[in-house]
């Protein structure tokens, strides 16, 4: 049996000597009755050694924490270029704003919502870690006052916890 095989240069051929069809029909026959290799399982790396970010064994994309943190840094400046009072962009933030709003944009579309539940009723099921409970006039329930962290979900799914700040209703002072 003579087979031809294309060389480096596509218009040469080169020629293989040839093999007898019985031995090369006994090694594959031979191969399917073998048993499979037996499976080494890797040696253990120190940690010394190991390399890269580390990935919290929760996690199943180590994309999580850096587009996480990119939301969350987007999330503050956004806040920090609106002004308090109107929810406006400030005049000397106007231009920048809007490419904070396109990133927030392309966010949205990826799948991505940030919520930071300032003014909304706290309810201990939320995905929030409370970092203060503060008495703040004028509440009549538990209310999120501020955000340190926004909650970050990637299609429906927890990436990061919120970190905010809960108002409660004044404690009435007792008089004797």
């Amino acid at each position: 049996m003579l087979q031809l095989l294309m060389a480096n240069e596509p218009r040469k051929l080169a020629r293989l000597p040839e093999a007898p069809l019985e031995k090369a029909l006994a090694e594959v026959e031979a191969l399917r009755h073998s048993p499979p290799p037996a499976a080494v399982p890797p040696a253990p790396i120190a940690p010394a050694e190991a390399t890269g970010p580390t990935v919290p064994a929760d996690r199943t994309n180590p994309l999580d924490g850096p587009l996480a943190a990119l939301a969350t840094h987007i999330w503050r400046a956004q806040a920090r270029m609106l002004d308090p009072k109107t929810g406006e962009p400030r005049e000397e933030t106007r231009r920048l704003y809007r490419h904070i709003e396109g990133a927030l944009e392309a966010f949205t579309t990826m799948g991505v919502r940030l919520s930071d539940w300032i003014g909304q009723p706290y309810d201990s099921g939320l995905p929030l870690k409370v970092l203060s409970f503060e008495p703040t006039p004028d509440l009549v329930r538990d209310t999120v006052v501020e955000a340190v962290r926004p909650a970050i979900f990637w299609q429906d799914r927890l990436l990061q916890v919120g970190e905010v700040i809960v108002g409660i209703p004044p404690t009435p002072s007792k008089q004797s």
